[in-house]
């Protein structure tokens, strides 16, 4: 095994009504080949037996890899509350990896990245995040994950996420920075921690796929869709409906909550698209910002409708 072994990995998994897929998710956790591992399980108040499924799991576990589900508190937290609850309530480690209960990962997940963290220096936030591969239930390949930049801006995370969350993990640093220090708010975790890795510290991308989003056919989201279906999407929750801008309510939080740390040019950029008025002039800026925002067509062209009409 790599020196890199005696790095501590906590592993954060949310679950809720997970019963049907928690089984795969959790023999992937324990097959993986990196050792050093604590998976920490929250439930967010499932109504099937989910809760029950994962007792006996644990009591079955053999394994060096020591599983917790932390105590019931009551409260429905969804996502992404429920992952910010237990990177407040797990133990310190070096490492933290965010975990859905319905993926699946490969092997060399935590291994992979932990050997990339230990590479660079660890007194600054790191956030790695990787290639993934979706599939269907039976194991299927649909496609890869595009591929990232090498380099991330803060720019590059106003309106889109590099980086799924089941593929992320962070240091100590981070956790404290983005978490622990202050209110992260309803931003979900992944663009969360990567906005503050490009604004504070470094994203590190890994093209080599993690882990597997499996596509269930009850649960399929923008990011697995077709350009079809991406269409209908925006169409039906941005323009129509208030998805764009709750978006801009949580770049709004973030400026707020880090407003004297950014560098000159973050803060001119935050300030652009923070505006709570939009003036012709603004609006007119941010439709011809000369940087994509977003990777796909349609979220882009749906992006720049928002910012002309003046509802972002």
């Amino acid at each position: 095994m790599s020196s890199t072994n005696n790095k501590k990995v906590n592993i954060i998994l949310a679950v809720y009504n997970g019963e049907k897929h928690l089984k795969k998710q959790l023999d992937s956790l324990l097959a993986q080949t990196y050792d050093n591992i604590d998976i920490y399980i929250r439930d967010d108040g499932s109504s099937d037996g989910t809760v029950e499924f994962i007792n006996e799991y644990i009591k079955s576990n053999t394994s060096n890899k020591k599983i917790i589900l932390l105590e019931p508190d009551g409260k429905n937290l969804r996502c992404p509350g429920s992952f910010y609850e237990i990177i407040r309530r797990c133990d310190k480690a070096d490492y933290y990896a965010l975990c859905d209960q319905d993926d699946y990962w490969y092997p060399e997940k935590i291994e992979w990245a932990v050997e990339k963290l230990s590479g660079e220096d660890d007194s600054q936030m790191l956030v790695y995040y990787s290639a993934s591969d979706y599939t269907y239930e039976d194991g299927e390949f649909i496609r890869k994950s595009p591929k990232q930049k090498d380099v991330i801006s803060l720019r590059d995370v106003l309106y889109y996420t590099p980086g799924s969350g089941f593929t992320i993990v962070f240091n100590e640093i981070a956790r404290e920075k983005m978490i622990l220090n202050c209110n992260p708010g309803v931003e979900l975790h992944d663009r969360w921690l990567l906005r503050g890795a490009a604004c504070f510290g470094k994203a590190i991308y890994d093209e080599r796929s993690t882990a597997a989003h499996i596509r269930h056919d009850e649960a399929v989201t923008a990011g697995d869709s077709d350009n079809k279906s991406l269409i209908t999407h925006f169409i039906k929750e941005e323009l129509m409906g208030d998805s764009a801008k709750n978006e801009k309510k949580a770049l709004q939080h973030f400026f707020k909550t880090f407003k004297d740390e950014l560098s000159d040019k973050n803060t001119r950029t935050l300030k652009l698209f923070c505006y709570k008025k939009n003036k012709l002039g603004i609006r007119l800026r941010k439709f011809f910002y000369p940087t994509r925002l977003r990777q796909r067509i349609p979220g882009e062209i749906a992006l720049r409708i928002l910012f002309l009409t003046g509802k972002i």
